[in-house]
C-alpha cells in the first residue's frame, strides 16, 4: 500500500471511530453507539472523503450485503421528506393488505334522500364517480331530494401536519369523501370566463368562486385554500357538486340540495362501489408522482384498520408507530412520524432506520419509480434533499441519503456511492 493510501486509511478509520463513539438520538442527545463498518472502498480511497465533503447537515447508508457497512451518521435522525412515503406504503401493503380496495356505499331513506357514504378512498375520481351515477341509474334510481355528503368514516380537526393550505395541490386537505384528490382543474379566460381544464370534469358552481381568485391561465388548486360559502365544507360541496350534475347528466332529477350529514341506519342500501384500483395500484401511482392527498388517507386508513373508526391523525401516529416498533425494530429516536406524506418538517428518521425499511419494503421495489436508471424515491423540501431506493448493479443494495441543508449535493453523493459499489465489486474481481 502506498504512503497516500495508508494516510487516506488511517483518515478514514479515525473518522469511523469518531463515528461510532457518539450515537446522537434525538437533538441534543448523545448516546453510546453501535460500530459501522466501512468497505474496502470507503477506507482505501477517496470516496469517503469526497462524501463528507458534500455533507454540511444530514446522512447517507448503504447496505450492499443486507447489513449497514457504508455510512455517514447513519444514527443522526434527520427530515425525510417525501422519502417517508415508503414507510407509509410499507404499513398499508402489510395492515391493509395489497390486494384492498375502499368502498363508497349509496343509500336511501324514506324521503328519498340520496346518501352518499366516503370509505376514505383517495383514488375516487371523475371517472369513478361517472361510473357510480350510471350503476344508480341501472338500479333504478331516477328522482332524489337531497343529496347528502356523509364523511364521517374521517374526523379531522385540521389538515396533515406542514401543509400550509396554499392553493398548490401538494396542500389539499384530507377526507373521508373527497373527489379528484380534493384538487380541482380549471382554466381562466382573459375575459374572465372560468370553464373546467379536464375533459372529464363537468362545469361546477364553485368553479366560478374559485376562479374569481385566480389569474388567467390553467390551474390545478387545492380547493380547501378558498374561502367556503354555504353550509358545507368545499370538500363536500365539491364532490357533492359533482354527483350532483352527474346525475342530472345521467337523466335523474334532483329536486333538493346538497347537505352534510351522516348516514341513518335505517337507510336502504342502493349500491357499494368498491376501488377500481388496488391498495398496491394507489401506492405505484403515489409514489410515481409523489402525492401527499394519496399517502395521508393510506396513512388515516391504517389508524382505521387498526383502531376503528372514525379516522383521525391520533390514531394513524399510533397505528404506525405500533407498526415500525413491532414488525421493523425501530424505537422512536429513530423513527418520529407525525403525517404519512413527508410533507411535515417534525417527521424524523435516521439513515439506519431507512435502511431497515426499504429491507422490508424490497418485494415492492418495482412500485419506486426510476430515476436515473435507479428504483429510487426522492424526498425535497425547502433546505432537505432526499434519495432513498436500491442499486440494481450491486444485488440491489439499499442506500439513503437524508441531506438537511442548503445545499443539494444528493445526486453528486449518489453518483459517487453508485461509482464506488462498483470499483469494490472490480477490487474483489482483481484479487
Amino acid at each position: 500500500m502506498s504512503k497516500k493510501a495508508k494516510q487516506h486509511r488511517k483518515a478514514g478509520l479515525l473518522l469511523t471511530g469518531l463515528l461510532c463513539c457518539f450515537n446522537p438520538g434525538w437533538p441534543g442527545l448523545l448516546q453510546a453507539g453501535p460500530p459501522v463498518l466501512q468497505a474496502p472502498w470507503m477506507t482505501e480511497g477517496r470516496p469517503a472523503a469526497a462524501v463528507s465533503r458534500l455533507i454540511q447537515q444530514g446522512g447517507y447508508a448503504l447496505a450492499p450485503n443486507g447489513a449497514v457497512s457504508i455510512a455517514e451518521n447513519s444514527a443522526i435522525p434527520f427530515v425525510p421528506a417525501s422519502t417517508l412515503k415508503i414507510l407509509t406504503g410499507l404499513a398499508a401493503l402489510d395492515i391493509l393488505g395489497p390486494a384492498h380496495r375502499f368502498a363508497t356505499r349509496i343509500s336511501r331513506d324514506l324521503h328519498n334522500n340520496l346518501y352518499i357514504q366516503g370509505g376514505g378512498d383517495p383514488f375516487l375520481l371523475t371517472e369513478n364517480v361517472i361510473t357510480i351515477v350510471q350503476k344508480l341509474q341501472e338500479a333504478g334510481i331516477q328522482q332524489i331530494n337531497n343529496l347528502i355528503m356523509d364523511e364521517s368514516v374521517f374526523q379531522l380537526d385540521s389538515p396533515a401536519d406542514g401543509s400550509e393550505n396554499t392553493t398548490n395541490p401538494y396542500d389539499a386537505w384530507n377526507g373521508g369523501l373527497a373527489v379528484n384528490f380534493n384538487s380541482i382543474a380549471i382554466r381562466v379566460a382573459p375575459d374572465r370566463t372560468v370553464s373546467p381544464d379536464d375533459p372529464k370534469l363537468p362545469w361546477l358552481p364553485m368553479m366560478q368562486a374559485i376562479g374569481a381568485a385566480l389569474p388567467p391561465g390553467h390551474h390545478r388548486v387545492n380547493v380547501n385554500a378558498f374561502k367556503p360559502t354555504g353550509q358545507i365544507s368545499n370538500t363536500l360541496r365539491y364532490s357533492g357538486e359533482l354527483f350532483m350534475s352527474l346525475l342530472q347528466r345521467q337523466q335523474v332529477e334532483v329536486r333538493g340540495i346538497i347537505m352534510a350529514g351522516q348516514t341513518p341506519i335505517e337507510t336502504t342500501p342502493v349500491l357499494t362501489y368498491w376501488s377500481e384500483k388496488t391498495l398496491r395500484d394507489m401506492l405505484q401511482q403515489c409514489l410515481k408522482y409523489s402525492n401527499n392527498f394519496i399517502a395521508n388517507q393510506l396513512f388515516l386508513a391504517c389508524g382505521t384498520a387498526r383502531y376503528g373508526a372514525p379516522a383521525t391523525w391520533n390514531k394513524a401516529r399510533a397505528a404506525l408507530q405500533s407498526y415500525y416498533r413491532e414488525h421493523l425494530g425501530l424505537s422512536e429516536s429513530e423513527l418520529m412520524m407525525v403525517e404519512g406524506s413527508g410533507l411535515s418538517r417534525r417527521n424524523r428518521i435516521t439513515p439506519r432506520a431507512m435502511i431497515t425499511i426499504l429491507r422490508e419494503f424490497a418485494p415492492y421495489r418495482e412500485l419506486l419509480p426510476v430515476k436515473q436508471g435507479l428504483p429510487l424515491k426522492s424526498g425535497t423540501l425547502t433546505g432537505v434533499y432526499c434519495y432513498a431506493g436500491y442499486l440494481p448493479h450491486q444485488q440491489d443494495a439499499p442506500f439513503v441519503i437524508l441531506l438537511n441543508q442548503a445545499q443539494n449535493n444528493r445526486d453528486k453523493i449518489l453518483h459517487i456511492l453508485a461509482a464506488g459499489q462498483k470499483t469494490e465489486a472490480e477490487l474483489t474481481a482483481s484479487k
